[in-house]
């Protein structure tokens, strides 16, 4: 046989698959497909989103980057196109590759792919439809609110009328002192102590004495009403910064949580 015949058959017998081709040339294939969710809600256009491809094939090992497309929404609305591209050469036919996506916005993520979407080998396709699935987000820590022991109380209300401004810088308040079951406080000035007893929203007070300055007359009968009202407290509640003393549906007395007057 001639030796150019020879050379061709031998050529004749060689096998080019698209993928051989590319590793030779060093190119890259792709994978394609679509993102989207059910919920109807429009995109920002500033929504990121990352579709990645991974070697899945080690379960007890993190998921190995094949390739990655990261770009951002632009105005576009779910179902939205997706190419990633990746080196054949990092394919092995005997591994299993997946592809997955998340969307996020300023940062924090938004919807995220849950279920695996196989690709490349092992007969799976070369595109695939991903539907992400919104991700709730998390609860807001609930704003503790002040305290019934330990919470400098400013006296707002007295018997349904507002309460009088104290002399100088004593205002009436009352605190109470949880490991000594004690209380204190002002008329607005004259200081006022005793003690109290708290189970669940039962409330009493025993007020024992007060200090013996000559006030204003409205600031002494608002020394008396006070008194009375504690001693006549059954029960509590605190709503938002709000302490209200109550004789069983009767408000006797509210107060406001404040900082402490020096």
């Amino acid at each position: 046989m001639p030796r150019c015949m020879v050379f061709l058959a031998a050529i004749a017998l060689v096998t080019f698959t698209p993928s051989t081709w590319a590793q030779g040339n060093g190119a890259q294939a792709k994978v394609s497909g679509t993102i989207a969710y059910r919920e109807r809600m429009a995109l920002p256009p500033d929504a990121a989103i990352d579709v990645r491809l991974e070697d899945t094939s080690l379960k007890d090992a993190p998921a190995k980057l094949i390739g990655e497309s990261i770009f951002a929404a632009a105005g576009q609305q779910v179902p939205i196109s997706f190419q990633v591209s990746y080196s054949p050469a990092d394919i092995n036919p005997a591994h299993t590759y997946t592809l997955r996506a998340n969307i996020t916005v300023n940062g924090i993520l938004k919807f995220t792919s849950t279920t695996a979407y196989p690709v490349i080998t092992q007969g799976a396709p070369m595109q695939a439809n991903i539907m992400l699935q919104q991700v709730q987000a998390p609860p807001r820590a609930k704003r503790e609110g002040p305290k019934l022991h330990g919470t400098y109380w400013r006296l707002v209300e007295l018997n349904g009328k507002p309460a009088a401004q104290g002399m100088g810088r004593t205002q009436p308040y009352i605190m109470l002192h949880k490991e000594q079951g004690t209380l204190e406080g002002s008329s607005g000035c004259n200081g006022v102590v005793g003690t109290y007893i708290v189970q669940q929203n039962a409330l009493q007070f025993t007020p024992s004495a007060t200090t013996l300055m000559m006030c204003p007359p409205a600031l002494m009968e608002q020394e008396q009403s006070l008194i009375a009202a504690l001693k006549a407290t059954s029960s509590y509640k605190i709503e938002g910064n709000t302490l209200e003393l109550s004789n069983g549906t009767a408000v006797v007395a509210r107060f406001q949580a404040a900082a402490k007057s020096n």
